[in-house]
Parts: C-alpha cells; sequence; structure tokens
C-alpha cells in the first residue's frame, strides 16, 4: 500500500529564441509540468503531464490538476499502479461529460509513472530492472523534432553523439515536399534511418497518392501520415497498403485500438506516449507479448517523461529506438541533478532505485511559473 503525504506539481517554462515547426502549428516556448509525489517512507516518485499544445494547455492543466485531482489523490491508498482508473472512474465522468478526456489522460498518465517510480524505489531497484529483470542499461535513440528548415545541421549535430536515426518533420499544408526528401537522402550515410514526421498533415487521398511517389527512397518509417481521428477502416486500409512503413500511437486513446494495431501484421511500429494515454500500465500490459518489439515509444517533452520512457523501453523493446527530441530544452537537458549521457547513439540509465535521477531544485526554481504543493 503506497500512502501518500505531499504532492508537488511543477509549471516549467522556457521561452524559445528558435521556434520548433509542426504541420499544425509552432512551439514557441516549451512547457512543463512535473508531478512529485513523496510517500509516508519519503521516496519521490516522478510523472510528466503532456502539456506541448495549444500554448495555453499547461496553465489548464496545472489548475485541473490542483481543482479536481490533489485531494483525492493525497488521501488515496494505492497498492499498484493498476488501480488508479478505477479509483479515479468518478473524476473521469466529469471530463466525459465535458467532452476533455485528453486532459484526463495525460493527468492520470504522470500519477500512474510516478506511482511505477515509487513502487520502484520502495524494492530499492532502478524501474526498468523493477519491471523486467532482463533490462539492458541502454537504449539506442533517434534525434527527433527536426525542422526542414534546418535538417543538415541538426542532423550532424546528432551525429556527432553517434545517433543514426533521425526523424524530419514534413507535411505541411497538406503538401509532399519532394524537394526536401530529395535533399535529405542525399546526405544520408550508410546504415543510417531516416524518419518523415507528417503530424497528420495529409488526408487520406494525398496520402496514398504521396507515399506512392516516394516509396523509392529508403524511408524508415512516415508517421501519423493522417489524422488521428480518421476512421479506423480508412487507416487500416492506408497501412496495410502502404509501401512504406507507417507509424502511429501517440494518439491513440483507446485500449481497443491499441490492441488491433499491434496484432496488425502490417504495422511495424506502434508508438504509445506515456505521457499521454495509459502511462507505464498500458505499456507494461504488453511486456510478455509477441508483439512488443513493435513498441517504440513517443516522446517529446521534459527530462522526467524522457527518462521514464528511456526506461520502459530498455523494459520492453531493448532492440528498438526511443526518440529524442533534438531542440534547444534546458526543461530535458538540465532538469536533474544527474547528467543525460547520449554516447554512441545511447541513452545511458543508472542503477539507482526508480529512475534513477533526481530533480535540479535549482533549474526547477529557475523555470517554475507557477507551484501547487499539497500536504497530508
Amino acid at each position: 500500500m503506497i500512502k501518500l503525504k505531499k504532492i508537488n506539481l511543477y509549471h516549467l517554462n522556457y521561452p524559445l529564441k528558435k521556434y520548433v515547426i509542426t504541420s499544425f502549428g509552432q512551439m514557441q516556448s516549451r512547457p512543463g509540468l512535473i508531478l512529485e509525489l513523496t510517500d509516508t517512507n519519503n521516496n519521490i516518485g516522478l510523472g510528466e503531464i503532456w502539456c506541448n499544445f495549444p500554448s495555453d494547455g499547461a496553465f489548464y492543466k496545472f489548475n485541473l490538476f490542483k481543482n479536481i485531482f490533489a485531494n483525492k489523490l493525497i488521501k488515496s491508498n494505492i497498492k499498484h499502479p493498476n488501480d488508479l482508473v478505477k479509483f479515479f472512474k468518478l473524476i473521469k465522468t466529469i471530463f466525459i461529460q465535458s467532452d476533455d478526456l485528453g486532459s484526463y489522460n495525460s493527468i492520470l498518465s504522470a500519477i500512474d509513472c510516478a506511482y511505477w517510480d515509487l513502487m520502484a524505489k520502495r524494492k530499492k531497484t532502478p524501474l526498468n530492472k523493477f519491471i523486467n529483470k532482463k533490462s539492458s542499461n541502454n537504449i539506442e535513440v533517434y534525434a527527433s523534432g527536426i525542422n526542414s528548415n534546418s535538417f543538415l545541421k541538426s542532423i550532424n549535430n546528432a551525429r556527432l553523439l553517434g545517433i543514426k536515426s533521425f526523424k524530419i518533420k514534413t507535411g505541411f499544408d497538406n503538401k509532399l515536399d519532394k524537394n526536401l526528401i530529395e535533399k535529405i537522402f542525399k546526405i544520408r550515410k550508410s546504415k543510417e534511418n531516416i524518419m518523415l514526421d507528417i503530424n497528420q498533415g495529409w488526408d487520406l487521398k494525398n496520402a496514398n497518392s504521396y507515399i506512392k511517389k516516394i516509396n523509392k527512397y529508403p524511408i524508415f518509417w512516415i508517421e501519423e501520415p493522417i489524422s488521428a481521428k480518421s476512421s479506423d477502416k480508412d487507416y487500416l486500409n492506408l497501412i496495410e497498403n502502404s509501401k512504406v512503413n507507417l507509424a502511429l500511437g501517440e494518439n491513440v486513446y483507446n485500449d481497443n485500438l491499441v490492441n488491433i494495431l499491434l496484432r496488425n501484421k502490417f504495422l511495424k511500429f506502434f508508438q504509445p506516449d506515456i505521457t499521454k494515454y495509459g502511462g507505464i500500465s498500458l505499456v507494461h500490459k504488453y511486456i510478455n507479448s509477441k508483439y512488443k518489439n513493435k513498441i517504440y515509444l513517443h516522446f517529446l517533452g521534459s527530462g522526467v517523461g524522457l527518462i521514464t520512457s528511456a526506461h520502459m523501453m530498455s523494459a520492453i523493446n531493448s532492440n528498438g529506438l526511443l526518440e529524442t527530441d533534438f531542440n534547444e530544452n534546458p526543461l530535458r537537458d538540465n532538469i536533474f541533478n544527474e547528467t543525460i549521457k547520449i554516447t554512441n547513439g545511447k541513452i545511458y540509465l543508472n542503477n539507482d532505485p526508480g529512475i534513477g535521477f533526481n530533480l535540479n531544485k535549482k533549474i526547477i526554481k529557475k523555470y517554475t511559473i507557477n507551484k501547487f504543493v499539497y500536504k497530508n
């Protein structure tokens, strides 16, 4: 039984000079919502609430957690994170009524991850080893968040860290930038992987047409070519008929669809995001599944979500690739006392309990624009 005595929620923000560009908008700052749970044994569990979009989303979710979740959470007696869904069932009804399950899902995901961190720390075991004793202490990464107007510089910087896989944002204005793709593959080296992130930027008709036009290139995957709200039939047909491997999952919020996609023989890459839906518990369901090697966790946020994702990837698919944002973000690089090390293209984990990284309170204080503290 885990009993909490204190909750901290930090709302962090780092304004950007160079915006992150996607097919659906710009990120003018890097926000972060970091959840810190302290139990009665003084163990600390960390989780991250996804809040990249819209620009005011972090403010909104901060207040939702403070006003709706915190009081119930501090009174909880949770044996296992799997109990959280049932525990917050009544609160979920509020979000169904308000047509806002996305906010509910991301907040619950952070709570779930923090509880898994607490459980591993209570057992004095690294999180990945707590989940899978055979976990490696590292996971290969791919560089993501690469803007199309600066892809060469970003790829070269990633190469210096031994990274061999790169995901470039494209798909703007429902168009196919064939010149960009040609330029990318001209500078691609042997044994390097190129992914294209469309960010739901194409409609179905154009997606079918565009994929046929670029299937001559050795594209590792095309990510989210069409809206995640497309019908299951349309998406499954696109997956089956595509000559290029597709990747999706970061915007799938339904357990049944998760199961369908993982079992689909034509889909090679499934990308759940543990800060958006289901937390660690969703992925943990597949720890012994024959489909687990399809799981390539999606992530773009602070260091808390990144390191937690690294633990999960090393536990469930040690031969896979972990998404690692390559844009400027001190909330990722400097948020811990410990350094996040990328060497030979891999993130290396330590042997400390839980996620093994501790918040750097000077950095937290520097970038905090709102803080909520609740004690039992």
